[in-house]
């Protein structure tokens, strides 16, 4: 028998999980996370499994999570179900029920690469590590008390995210056109939209839609929520993804940029001692982490002196005299 070994952090146990030592099966994944149809870990012997399969063998899977990818758990459900037999290799986890943790604060704590976390745990669906979810390919010493803040530093986080929102849903409200005539809709950015591409298909005009969400120039990024009033004349309708999206404001991911911009759509920050990229987006109302790492290819090691550009279109309270060019 083969033993795996579960190491807690902070509020937990350990205990012992075996798996029978039989043979070995070629792992791969399939379909997407969050799907219906058949995702996760699959092989030729062993299919992968449906969503209601999934939660039949008491597999997670909500906005944060789809364990179906989980490098253990995925593999030992589909196993079953099927009613195969095979080698699942042990690994080492960290496990925190206490909250909700960002992985990039992890990766700090660990010393190591958050794209190294991130590719060690597919199931993950997000950059947060849900409370009471296994997290891989990492050893990470931290007591209570360090991980009890962390856990509220993120829930913090969230929170200023889900008021950002309301801000903006309440902005988009007050330019509201007739509900008898139009709709809205919370739409998705996707890689090769631009804004006029969006009003021909949506039906809305590109100047109102830069005032519905205060966007100034013609920049947008695949991944960036819309809200877009929709006439009902037009017929439109929002893709299954996309409705299944909206309208809950997700923790950032990165974004890549559609429509090219020039120098004069950013503003210089230099990096001072003792700044972190969270700490840098805070002083920027509407500006995550993930924008100014993806604006300026860099990854969570950034030092003192160094010249990073802040885009003034996603400065939600931009103005020339507030923001000067360098800061």
């Amino acid at each position: 028998m083969l033993f795996f070994l579960l190491l807690f952090a902070g509020s937990a146990s350990a205990s012992v999980i075996t798996t029978d030592t039989v043979r070995d099966v070629r792992w791969e994944f399939e379909g997407e996370s969050g799907a219906f149809s058949p995702a996760g870990w699959a092989s030729e012997e062993v299919l992968a499994l449906t969503r209601v399969q999934a939660v039949r063998m008491g597999l997670k899977i909500n906005e944060f999570v789809d364990e179906r990818f989980d490098p253990v758990k995925g593999k030992r459900a589909a196993l079953e179900f099927y009613n195969e037999q095979a080698t699942v290799a042990a690994q080492e986890i960290f496990q925190y029920k206490g909250g909700h943790l960002l992985l990039e604060d992890l990766a700090d704590e660990a010393g190591v690469p958050l794209r190294t976390i991130e590719a060690a745990n597919p199931h993950l669906r997000r950059d947060i590590l849900p409370a009471g979810v296994a997290l891989y390919g990492t050893s990470l010493a931290a007591d209570e008390a360090k991980l009890a803040e962390l856990s509220a530093s993120q829930a913090s986080y969230q929170e200023g995210l889900e008021a950002q929102y309301e801000r903006r849903r309440k902005q988009v409200l007050s330019f509201m056109p007739d509900p008898n005539t139009h709709k809205l809709i919370t739409y998705t950015v996707r890689s090769g939209d631009y804004l006029g591409k969006i009003s021909a298909n949506t039906g809305a005009k590109v100047d109102d839609i830069r005032k519905w969400n205060r966007i100034r120039g013609n920049t947008i990024y695949a991944g960036q929520k819309l809200n877009v009033w929709v006439p009902k004349s037009s017929g439109y309708e929002q893709p299954a993804a996309a409705v299944a999206a909206a309208p809950k404001e997700e923790a950032p991911k990165a974004v890549a940029e559609v429509v090219p911009t020039d120098e004069a759509s950013y503003i210089t920050y230099e990096v001072k001692p003792g700044d972190t990229l969270w700490g840098i987006a805070n002083k920027f109302p509407g500006v995550s982490a993930d924008n100014i790492k993806s604006w300026n290819k860099v990854d969570e090691l950034i030092k003192a002196g160094e010249k990073l550009r802040i885009q003034t279109q996603t400065i939600s309270d931009y103005s020339p005299d507030k923001y000067p060019s360098t800061l």
